[in-house]
């Protein structure tokens, strides 16, 4: 479809977020079928003014002040039957006003507009009275109207009919209570309505089958899996496409604010960090990085011959590469004597035993551990940048507005000559946003305490797996797992219709969810035989606790198990704005091992 045709435009969109005040109509308005009456009355309102409004940005008017010179005309046939219903409706509670602004079957986009306003704010009143309110005697809507009424409408400007096919984009749809978002689902999968229906929501904060059951695809609705588009051809959870993409972005952005400081170099490229590690640091580090080792050949000397046989291999110029390799082999060792059974004698293993268990993601685990043990930075790059990200445009864009007012503060107070930023200097803004982002958890979402405590309990336990000397889940660990099938029973309900025996884990885990704190695989997992549900950390809250940035290491939990932490993480912990990652939520007394 295209937008834009012979400079004219074609397709008009009109935004709707529907992540506000709908979900106080569900503990304020109504109970049952007149609740979703009163949330429709107040969508249709804000469908409507958000036409008129596209309508005039489109046509170049103003808005609301040029209103006026918009009408919509209703077609012949039943769909312009269907309009002027749907208008009725929609004016009903406000008398006559709409029917005599009519001239010659036309509605006038003013008074449209003003009918709109005064139902939203008719709810909004409602909602803010510090009155009982009776709920019984306020009118609504038994469907969205407003659809029926754009979707059979020619529109005109001045008395010129401008051929607009207007498309409806319902954005946050994953923040409506559940009964609300199938609700919205029932209307916008009707093929009656005949205009464009567009709807964003996150996908494992609502799973595919969950509201599309007895629907086809392609025919009554087209899924785009965005998250799945973007990371095509990632590894180890890193998108090179996704990093692209979010990068062409920033550089966009960046690129008029820089040029008028005299910097004429992309965003993304001023991450490309100067060494900030000067010589004799590097040397400190080798040696003591060496000195373990051998400490460790000594104790297990059946490796001896790995040493000498290294130190011919090893010749990279660069004295922290070579430290990353003594320190890889270092975990190698530790990790093959956990492997190997007790023998007799002391029998040398060839040094070609340990190339064989040397791997990437072994390597990455050595730069995590020495950036743990030397205070070395590690969050820093565009690659960083686009996985702390976690998929999340609007996400990358904060952090990315941080690093680049570093850079702007630093030129315009001459700081520096240049506008690239150190490594350090990224490394300690990303992990001061990693500590904000868990101290906003309390105060940010639903159940917030509650939320905090699993999110420390994922955390502490992905630390202690990922800081393990062999680095198991090289290159660490990022999240926990529950089994696929014990998933239904977070939302198994009592007789009564509440929440089952793991009512705190339910909620505080879809709370995580639907606001991008934990990302929840729809799919399973298969590993040891058996089906996982993964639960990832949002990649953000990682530096915090010094975890990697790669998807793919978890550490599986019974649902039983993480339920009965999270009752104790509760009680422990009370609601603290952030969680030290120093402290260990395994010390708590009766902790399940």
């Amino acid at each position: 479809m295209e937008v834009i045709g012979n400079g004219q435009v074609q397709v008009l969109g009109m935004l709707v977020s529907v992540g506000k005040d709908y979900r106080s109509l569900i503990d304020l308005g109504p109970k049952g079928a007149g609740n979703q009456k009163v949330f429709f009355k107040l969508l249709d309102a804000r469908i409507i003014a958000r036409a008129i409004e596209a309508i005039a940005s489109a046509g170049g008017l103003r808005f609301p002040h040029d209103a006026s010179r918009i009408r919509l005309r209703p077609r012949d046939g039943s769909g312009g039957e269907a309009a002027r219903e749907a208008m009725a409706q929609i004016g009903s509670s406000l008398g006559d006003e709409t029917s005599s602004s009519s001239d010659n079957d036309q509605i006038d986009g003013d008074v449209l507009l003003r009918v709109a306003r005064a139902k939203e704010g008719s709810v909004l009143t409602l909602l803010d009275s510090l009155l009982p309110v009776d709920w019984a005697s306020e009118g609504g809507h038994s469907k969205l109207y407003s659809l029926a009424l754009l979707g059979n409408v020619d529109i005109e400007v001045d008395g010129n009919v401008v051929d607009y096919r207007p498309v409806v984009l319902f954005d946050d749809v994953h923040e409506l209570e559940g009964g609300q978002r199938e609700a919205l689902y029932g209307q916008l999968l009707d093929r009656s309505n005949r205009l464009g229906r567009w709807i964003a929501e996150r996908k494992e904060a609502v799973p595919d089958d969950e509201l599309l059951a007895g629907t086809t695809d392609g025919r009554d609705y087209q899924l785009v899996a965005l998250e799945d588009e973007l990371s095509a051809g990632s590894k180890g959870g890193h998108s090179p496409r996704l990093e692209r993409i979010l990068g062409g972005i920033a550089d966009s952005r960046a690129q008029v604010p820089l040029a008028s400081l005299g910097v004429h170099e992309a965003f993304t490229s001023l991450l490309r960090s100067v060494d900030p590690i000067d010589s004799s640091r590097k040397s400190e580090i080798l040696n003591t990085v060496f000195s373990n080792l051998r400490d460790l050949v000594e104790k297990n000397p059946q490796y001896r011959s790995w040493i000498p046989a290294a130190e011919a291999e090893f010749s990279s110029p660069d004295r922290m590469e070579i430290a990353c390799q003594w320190r890889e082999l270092e975990i190698i060792i530790e990790r093959d004597v956990r492997r190997s059974p007790p023998a007799l004698f002391d029998l040398d293993v060839g040094f070609e035993h340990a190339t064989r268990l040397a791997s990437s993601s072994t390597r990455a685990a050595a730069r995590l551990f020495l950036a743990k043990e030397f205070g070395l930075p590690y969050y820093a790059g565009s690659d960083a940048l686009a996985d702390l990200s976690s998929r999340n445009v609007e996400q990358y864009l904060g952090l990315g507005g941080d690093l680049f007012e570093m850079m702007t503060s630093a030129v315009t107070q001459r700081k520096r000559t240049g506008a690239h930023l150190s490594a350090a200097e990224q490394d300690q803004r990303l992990r001061r946003s990693s500590k904000q982002l868990w101290e906003a958890v309390v105060r940010r979402v639903a159940h917030g305490p509650d939320v905090l405590a699993l999110l420390h309990i994922i955390a502490d336990h992905s630390r202690a797996e990922t800081f393990r000397p062999t680095a198991p889940y090289a290159p660490g660990v990022t999240g926990t797992a529950i089994e696929f099938y014990d998933r239904e029973l977070l939302f198994a309900r009592t007789e009564h219709g509440a929440l089952g025996r793991y009512e705190r884990l339910s909620r505080a885990l879809s709370s995580a969810v639907a606001n991008n704190l934990l990302e929840m695989s729809a799919e399973p997992t298969s590993t040891k035989g058996r089906k996982w549900s993964v639960i990832y950390l949002n990649r953000l809250l990682c530096p915090h606790f010094d975890l990697p940035l790669q998807r793919g290491g978890f550490r599986e939990q019974p649902i039983a198990k993480l339920s009965r932490r999270l009752e104790l993480a509760v009680q422990a912990k009370g609601d603290r704005p952030v969680p030290d990652p120093k402290e260990s939520l395994s010390l708590i007394e009766g902790w399940p091992k």
